[in-house]
């Protein structure tokens, strides 16, 4: 990977939802370098979409007044191509089941290992790039007559 292609990943913006201040103080050491936007409710994470071009979200699974699964709902409703990424320190596989029903596009369990972090979300921005690609080609051959 070259310096550009490194430098843009870290520009996307990543949201992260938790109501546990300390999760977000690790997120803050394991994504060091990246474009963080930080909420400690589903309401506020809302909020900030309204104002923020944001492609990925990561967002725990238990929150207070609206848990990641009904968050990620509204989030999908909103802009389905947003890529949402739950985390939990659950054992119970009917809720990651729930949330991926819901419009999560992957997870992750607690505690947050940043390997793991790193990997889902080099994976979830290699597949933003493979689309922004493909509609740039589309786009191209489409105002070029072909």
């Amino acid at each position: 990977m070259t310096s550009d292609q490194k430098d843009s990943k870290q520009q996307i913006p990543i949201l992260f939802v938790d109501d546990d201040p300390l999760a977000h103080t690790l997120i803050d050491v394991h994504l060091e370098g990246r474009m963080v936007y930080h909420a400690y409710s589903a309401e506020d994470a809302l909020t900030i979409m309204e104002k923020e071009n944001i492609p990925i979200v990561i967002a725990d699974i238990y929150m207070e007044e609206m848990d990641g699964i009904e968050f990620t709902r509204k989030i999908k409703k909103i802009q389905n191509t947003v890529q949402v990424i739950i985390i939990t320190g659950d054992s119970e596989t009917y809720n990651l089941v729930n949330a991926l029903d819901a419009g999560a596009n992957d997870f992750l369990v607690k505690p947050l290992i940043k390997e793991k972090l790193i990997e889902a979300l080099e994976h979830t921005e290699a597949k933003i790039q493979r689309w922004k690609d493909a509609l740039k080609d589309i786009f191209s051959k489409k105002w070029s007559g072909n």
